[in-house]
């Protein structure tokens, strides 16, 4: 299942751009709870991005064939293949390109393994699921 969300759909037109910090943004999500999805979609939805949100690691290896996002962000653990997986399978199909997909790892679990295993997998930064917005947005314009 994938859905498209765009602050424009909604009212046509974007507010000023120093108060959505990620005007023109493409994110793409993978998160399989729907309230992590829906909260996380609104964080961006209100700093200007436009999201492309999946529940599944194969469902966002076959959108990014027709959808180039500035960014990921995804769960670790997901039904069918963990977010390691998934962004291994993303670094693998960047090695004969230039080309580098931003990627942020979001998880309920905080131990340093955790950690230090998201990182190693390629993943850029590691944010824990008890977050700020203001994080969130801040590690997105920082990968950027």
């Amino acid at each position: 299942m994938q859905q498209r969300y765009s602050q424009t759909e909604d009212t046509g037109k974007l507010p000023a751009e120093n108060e959505q910090p990620l005007a023109g943004v493409q994110v793409l999500l993978v998160e399989d709870e729907l309230d992590v999805a829906d909260l996380l979609l609104f964080i961006l939805d209100d700093a200007g991005a436009e999201s492309v949100w999946v529940m599944h690691s194969n469902e966002a290896l076959a959108c990014l064939s027709h959808f180039h996002p500035d960014i990921l962000l995804s769960n670790v653990r997901l039904p069918d293949h963990d977010g390691d997986w998934l962004i291994q399978k993303i670094r693998q199909s960047e090695i004969n390109r230039e080309a580098h997909l931003p990627a942020i790892a979001l998880t309920s679990y905080t131990r340093e393994v955790v950690v230090d295993k998201v990182l190693t997998a390629g993943f850029d930064r590691f944010i824990h699921k008890h977050f700020d917005p203001t994080e969130i947005i801040s590690t997105i314009l920082d990968l950027l």
